[in-house]
């Protein structure tokens, strides 16, 4: 068995991994349960080789700067009325949900096997895209709006979040040709099927976002191909006219500035209102992790909030909330610095691996983290530190080739 593990524990977490982050959205169940093994399988590596495992600078680099915000989040358990929950959420939200990204970097590094799960991940979430659309347009299995959250009847805000993160993701891939064919072709297929997807879930955050990263993602391939120009400009043309063409997408556009009568538009408001009161009544260390809804319920939900809305649909006014200017400063920080560190390299090595990084954490936790909570959603935050690991593992491995060469 130790010489089993020994040999084999890449190709194993590699296959753990890749069925977890296919599997979470469509059954959450099965998705912990793979994550557990996941964790086991890594722990149980690292101690039978605890004399070979080599932490490279990258990896120590990532450990100390998330570290450090979460040791500026541990305040806020005592702002608690429960802190045994609060102890519970904590471990939960900043702990264990984290494990992912550092597994991969510490024990998944054969390029093969990275490229192995971009590539399958990529078909599935297209797939999953082709699903929502066909429900959307067939009825079947929708949230009684036309919306779909796909395969099995997902989470629809679920989707959009992943969609949102992995569009312009996939276009990198797409456009970039330091990557496979057979990468590039899983790029190209899930990049069409999650503008279907986008028209089935029809989140107009995903429609918004994804129309303004794939555009900053794509102009400096359009300056050295202009047949990616062209392609793109065919895809946006053809999308604009079958839009326009239809009132439900069109209605559904011109909604999003509408904050008289739309009810989602309204949600919002009135939470992002009653979660400002709420940092306002505790700015230092915040109610205390997992405690917002109860806090948000029994003391600050406005009558016209007819939802009962679980969340304040706002990961910066979310963890404000929770865990005080202390914990929202040390969040901020932490995002800017992985954004920051991602772009010093891109600009120094111009290459695609950090591109990625930048573009999907920004989309996920800036972007659609403005209207959603999207850091305490399982399957959508396993899912972010799954692209952010492979990447950054990927772009590590590049630079490491190039200075063996040079």
């Amino acid at each position: 068995m130790k010489k089993w593990l020994i040999q084999h524990h890449e190709v194993a977490l590699t296959s753990l991994v890749l069925f977890m982050v296919c599997i979470t959205r469509i059954s959450m169940a099965m998705g912990n349960i793979a994550y557990v093994l996941i964790v086991l399988l890594a722990l149980v590596t690292a101690y039978i080789m605890r004399n070979q495992i080599v932490i490279s600078p990258m990896i120590k680099t990532y450990a100390k700067a998330y570290t450090l915000m979460v040791l500026c989040m541990i305040p806020s358990i005592f702002g608690s009325d429960n802190i045994l929950d609060s102890i519970k959420s904590f471990l939960n939200i900043w702990v264990w949900k984290s494990f992912l990204f550092f597994i991969i970097l510490l024990f998944i590094k054969r390029k093969n096997l990275l490229y192995l799960m971009l590539t399958v991940f990529l078909y599935y979430v297209g797939f999953d895209s082709l699903v929502a659309y066909a429900y959307s347009m067939l009825g079947i299995e929708t949230n009684g709006f036309g919306r779909s959250g796909g395969l099995f009847n997902g989470s629809v805000m679920g989707m959009a979040m992943v969609l949102t993160a992995v569009f312009p993701v996939a276009l990198v891939v797409l456009w970039d040709k330091n990557f496979p064919k057979s990468l590039r072709i899983a790029a190209g297929f899930s990049t069409l099927a999650m503008i279907f997807g986008m028209l089935g879930n029809q989140s107009r955050g995903s429609w918004i976002f994804n129309m303004g990263t794939s555009l900053l993602v794509s102009i400096r391939y359009f300056m050295k191909n202009i047949l990616y120009l062209g392609i793109f400009l065919a895809i946006v043309i053809g999308l604009g006219v079958t839009v326009s063409q239809n009132d439900h997408y069109v209605n559904r556009f011109k909604s999003v500035t509408n904050t008289t009568t739309d009810g989602s538009n309204l949600g919002r408001i009135y939470v992002w209102d009653s979660t400002i009161d709420m940092i306002e009544d505790h700015p230092i260390i915040g109610v205390g992790p997992g405690e917002w809804r109860k806090v948000y319920r029994a003391q600050y939900k406005l009558p016209e909030e007819t939802q009962d809305l679980n969340h304040s649909h706002n990961n910066f006014l979310h963890i404000g909330a929770e865990s005080g200017l202390l914990g929202l400063i040390a969040f901020v920080i932490f995002g800017l610095y992985v954004i920051g560190i991602s772009v010093h390299r891109w600009i120094q090595n111009n290459n695609p691996y950090d591109l990625a990084v930048v573009i999907g954490f920004f989309s996920y936790i800036f972007l659609f983290g403005s209207i959603d909570y999207t850091w305490n959603n399982s399957s959508g935050i396993r899912i972010l530190w799954f692209i952010l690991a492979v990447f950054l593992q990927l772009g590590y491995a590049n630079r490491v080739n190039e200075n063996v060469r040079g």
